[in-house]
């Protein structure tokens, strides 16, 4: 790729960015679409010709999750509705995901040939969009009944409204590290005080919309953030050696550790205790096929509700029991896991659990030592991979592919973060 094609890359990152914010706030479903018009453009800048080891290993991934759709009880048609309708969908999630990773893959791969020096309008195009969603996101928090007024004429102000300000916070979650990165680059000295003041008024703003996960994602960022800052040698590997044992382990974490903790009458939000019963049925579901798992999106047939486990109902009526509740028909696992690393296990098993743990084994490996690249360039991948592991801890499903399309977003903008800020090598090789 000559210069001129690789600085043309950083336009077509800053048109994407701009439409972040309105993907954002109108669900964040989008991005999946939006990575995939990105992917069209960067196939002309980063044609194809050879892949290393971690497309490999994603692919490996994705293809084997795909195939378990063959032992699935929930197989979706490949493509329903009508292009001429504007209601046509890829069903097939194993097709979707696969499509996603290469959309992606050609995302970053065109990002990474971004020369240095270039791009500094691009970058200031997306810090400007970052930080309009910010703003957005505060004052979501301050004028909540204003922000589901201006929802009511395009959805639902009870129940559609508030999954869309949820959904917008979490996607700020993914753009966050990039606006961390260009305040590390323009605080000089102050790094530190910039990166607080901007995980704090985050923190805050998250706390105002009620947001639980993206409450963790700055906690998760700020840690892998100081990981990093010590571990200067090996800080990448340590995050994701430590990501890939929670998935590992996360059927005796949240299955065993998790019910242990609610038998001992610790006070516990619903919200959390009813996370806690669908880990607990998703660890048991472990149990049926450890080695394949129940096939992808097998967990949205699992319709077990509390009335057909008198004890767990026994549960509900002590800690969760409200007048408008019918807990007796509600499903103990709503639709997956909310947390990925289990679903990874119920759905794919060991085989699939053991493909996941070596594509992060090998981005840590592929990834500079955090001390070879600048502070700026270190705090934003740190801040992602945070951010990131808080909403894959909690929130969307494994197959939510609009979610691995903001992370590919993301991570396309750290990397013209890189390339603007730091001489340092951003370098996968």
């Amino acid at each position: 790729m000559t210069q001129g094609r690789g600085a043309g890359f950083a336009v077509i990152l800053a048109i994407a960015f701009v439409l972040w914010l309105p993907v954002a706030v109108f669900g964040s479903q989008g991005y999946s679409a939006l990575i995939g018009l990105t992917a069209i453009a960067a196939a002309f800048f980063a044609p194809l010709r050879r892949f290393n080891l971690i497309v490999l290993s994603l692919f490996a991934l994705a293809i084997w999750s795909a195939a378990s759709s063959l032992w699935s009880a929930e197989t979706g048609t490949i493509i329903n509705g009508a292009l001429s309708e504007g209601t046509m969908n890829v069903d097939a999630a194993g097709l979707r995901i696969l499509l996603t990773v290469l959309a992606s893959t050609l995302t970053i791969a065109a990002a990474l040939r971004i020369p240095y020096g270039a791009g500094r309008k691009s970058l200031l195009v997306v810090g400007c969009m970052l930080g309009l969603h910010g703003l957005v996101t505060v004052l979501m928090g301050l004028l909540p009944e204003l922000t589901l007024d201006l929802y009511s004429p395009m959805s639902d102000r009870v129940k559609e409204a508030p999954q869309n300000i949820l959904r917008s916070a979490n996607a700020f979650v993914l753009g966050l590290p990039i606006l961390i990165g260009l305040a590390a680059a323009f605080a000089g000295r102050a790094t530190v005080a910039a990166c607080v003041a901007l995980l704090t008024v985050a923190f805050v703003a998250f706390l105002m919309i009620g947001t639980d996960v993206a409450l963790l994602g700055v906690i998760c960022m700020a840690v892998a953030i100081g990981v990093v800052l010590i571990f200067v040698h090996h800080g990448f590997r340590v995050l994701m050696i430590a990501i890939s044992a929670f998935i590992f382990l996360s059927p005796l974490i949240l299955g065993v550790g998790a019910a242990a903790l609610t038998r001992t009458d610790m006070p516990m939000p619903c919200s959390v205790q009813s996370r806690v019963w669908a880990w607990n049925l998703t660890s048991e579901k472990i149990q049926e096929r450890p080695i394949t798992g129940h096939g992808i999106e097998a967990s949205k047939e699992w319709r077990d509700t509390f009335g057909d486990r008198p004890d767990l109902l026994r549960e509900v009526d002590q800690k969760c029991r409200s007048d408008n509740a019918d807990w007796e028909v509600y499903r103990i696992l709503p639709g997956h896991p909310h947390n990925m690393g289990l679903q990874i296990w119920a759905e794919t098993g060991i085989i699939g659990v053991i493909l996941a743990i070596a594509s992060l084994i090998i981005i840590g490996n592929r990834l500079p030592r955090p001390g070879d690249v600048d502070i700026p360039t270190r705090i934003a991948i740190a801040s992602l991979i945070g951010g990131s592991f808080a909403l894959f801890s909690l929130s969307y499903s494994v197959w939510n592919e609009a979610f691995w399309a903001t992370i590919a977003l993301a991570s396309a903008g750290v990397i013209l973060l890189d390339r603007v800020t730091g001489p340092a090598r951003l370098d996968t090789k």
